[in-house]
């Protein structure tokens, strides 16, 4: 049973993800000083069983850039002295809050498509455990997991019922030691896919009613979206954003408000939001999560993609909002597709005004899916004329990963390029299979 996830961090604190059980349903939540061993703080959560004894506790208050260690046991009541609480493997974890500002690179991972469900066909072990080697060698700050980290549908349609989605995420990272071992190494934000619902999901269709995905999204909350940064939206959507330093990052929650029959990807509210935070940020360094492409062109997306037509009108509408405003040093992130790339898009106008954005992919952290070329999946590099602008795809070709189980490192540092590195994760090996700059 996964007891503790590290969540969402800043310069000042931490939030801690907890699950208790029913037997003991009280999570002392401790936080200690590496250096000496001391204490520094403690609370006890009180779980309640129609959460699934999940819980979260954000410490703040804490000192920037800093090594913290914080353990959880677990008791009957809250006023439980030491020696009558419990302490299971993997609930003891060590995170470095985020720096104010940006003196030195860091390091932070990207994945996505956590295939799990297969019993020894497939298992993620190897995955995991290259996973962590990874992060401990390039001292990476955090996390980010672009969606599918469980496969809810897979082998069998999914059940309307809260125990299968909640048994699936146990399958995930309770199953999987090594992936039990990571979610208490570093820092975790994570952004659903359709996996985490049902296949190809989007708001309202899909014939799977109302029930199923109001129980998914349920489970969502519980093992996913409780640590991340509180929401910019509705209690219903779950897009975000956070800082490292001045390096900005924006979640999209691509899911929950698709409808293609309206053309949306997202609604009109996380729209406004995302355009707002890149003017905000103009000229500072920006990651985009979406859990699908954006700058890609997949071949037949099948309203399921970005450059499917019917998001194309909000796609140029996100464009021309970078074109037209100068903004600067966007770089999308993704998965979803089980492949890894590095991407740009050219954007120009009949004005004369330019600009190139990026894409990284990092996709499968372990899946079960034969390696074919590049043009199986995406299309050739062609200028596409919108309203008002033109723009045109590519994939680099040798940074182009096919279908190898793989997790990527991006690596910042102020005033030079971003490093990316694609090392294989089902071959135990953390010399990177791939790397390039951005």
């Amino acid at each position: 049973m996964p007891r503790l996830i590290l969540g969402h961090t800043t310069d000042t604190s931490a939030k801690i993800w907890v699950r208790a059980s029913a037997r003991w349903p009280v999570a002392f939540v401790q936080l200690i000083n590496p250096a000496n061993n001391k204490s520094l703080a403690e609370f006890p959560l009180i779980t309640q069983e129609s959460e699934f004894f999940t819980a979260v506790h954000e410490f703040t208050a804490l000192a920037a850039d800093t090594d913290y260690t914080v353990k959880v046991s677990f008791g009957k009541k809250r006023q439980d002295p030491a020696d009558a609480r419990v302490r299971e493997a993997y609930t003891e974890g060590r995170f470095k809050t985020f720096p104010k500002t940006n003196n030195q690179p860091f390091t932070f991972l990207l994945g996505s498509c956590n295939l799990h469900s297969l019993g020894i066909l497939e298992r993620p072990d190897q995955s995991w455990t290259t996973i962590s080697r990874v992060a401990a060698k390039n001292q990476a700050r955090f996390m980010i997991h672009a969606g599918d980290q469980i496969y809810a549908d897979i082998p069998l349609k999914p059940e309307a019922s809260l125990e299968h989605y909640r048994d699936k995420y146990l399958d995930a990272w309770d199953d999987c030691i090594p992936a039990k071992k990571v979610l208490t190494e570093l820092p975790h934000y994570m952004i659903l896919d359709d996996h985490e619902i049902i296949n190809n999901y989007e708001n309202g269709h899909g014939g799977v009613g109302s029930t199923l995905p109001r129980i998914a999204l349920k489970a969502y909350w519980e093992f996913q979206h409780s640590h991340n940064p509180v929401t910019l939206g509705t209690p219903d959507q779950y897009y975000y954003a956070f800082s490292y330093g001045n390096v900005q990052f924006f979640a999209l929650d691509t899911r929950t408000s698709r409808i293609s029959g309206l053309q949306q990807m997202i609604d009109d509210k996380q729209l406004k939001s995302l355009l707002a935070w890149m003017s905000q940020y103009k000229n500072n360094t920006k990651f985009i999560v979406t859990s699908v492409p954006f700058v890609g062109a997949v071949k037949n997306p099948e309203q399921d993609k970005w450059c499917d037509p019917a998001f194309q009108a909000q796609r140029e509408k996100i464009l021309e909002h970078i074109l037209k405003n100068g903004i600067s040093d966007v770089v999308f992130l993704t998965g979803d597709m089980h492949t890894s790339y590095c991407a740009d898009m050219e954007i120009s106008d009949s004005a004369g005004n330019k600009t190139v954005i990026h894409e990284l992919m990092s996709s499968p952290i372990n899946q079960f899916t034969p390696s074919l070329p590049l043009e199986f999946y995406y299309e050739s590099p062609k200028t596409v004329t919108g309203k008002g602008l033109q723009y045109k795809s590519t994939i680099r070709k040798n940074t182009f990963y096919g279908a190898h189980s793989n997790v990527m490192s991006i690596t910042v540092a102020s005033g030079k390029p971003i490093e990316f590195n694609i090392f294989r994760t089902t071959e135990g090996s953390i010399k990177p299979a791939l790397k390039g700059k951005v």
